[in-house]
């Protein structure tokens, strides 16, 4: 904890609430690449969102992740259906086939809490981790999961791991810390 505050900071005053400098001063919304579009995943329904609210010194990184993301759900579209189509047309089916599988829809990056289950700050509060699809990658145990083993992958090239292995699994969240 004490590295992952020197590196990004606290995102607490010293009565426990959230800094709202701090909040103001690190927290950046990352947009997903041109022709993707990203849903928040509510209880009762999904909802477009303009990006992903995280620590600006991860924006970077995370806009590599979501481009590969992009980038393989594209070259699966072009292996599935040919090399005759469109840039839009191509837009419109990797934007199917990644809402078809739930890797557009995600449960939030930046949010002041505590730990699910603990007293400590959640890595949430400070804006470097997120969750996805948590109806069908639920935290506990025994783990179920729907999220594809190269996403995942694709996290850890950046320097993210994920809940997988966590004590009680965790599969929605992934995170730019290694502690557990």
């Amino acid at each position: 904890r004490k590295e992952v505050e020197l590196l990004f900071g606290n995102p607490a005053k010293s009565d426990g609430n959230l800094d709202l400098g701090w909040a103001h001063e690190n927290i950046v919304r990352v947009h997903p690449p041109a022709g993707w579009v990203l849903y928040y995943q509510g209880d009762t329904k999904l909802q477009v969102t303009q990006g992903i609210e995280m620590h600006r010194l991860l924006q970077d990184a995370f806009q590599e992740v979501l481009t590969d993301v992009w980038n393989f759900a594209r070259q699966q579209v072009k292996q599935a259906v040919g090399f005759d189509k469109t840039t839009s047309e191509y837009d419109d089916l990797t934007r199917a086939w990644l809402h078809e599988r739930r890797l557009d829809q995600h449960n939030g990056g930046f949010n002041f809490r505590k730990v699910t289950g603990g007293s400590g700050l959640s890595l949430h509060s400070y804006g470097i981790a997120i969750d996805w699809d948590a109806k069908h990658n639920p935290r506990g145990n025994p783990m179920k999961h729907t999220l594809p083993d190269w996403w995942y992958e694709i996290w850890k090239n950046h320097g993210f791991i994920d809940g997988r292995h966590f004590n009680t699994a965790d599969p929605m969240h992934v995170q730019f810390a290694t502690g557990v």
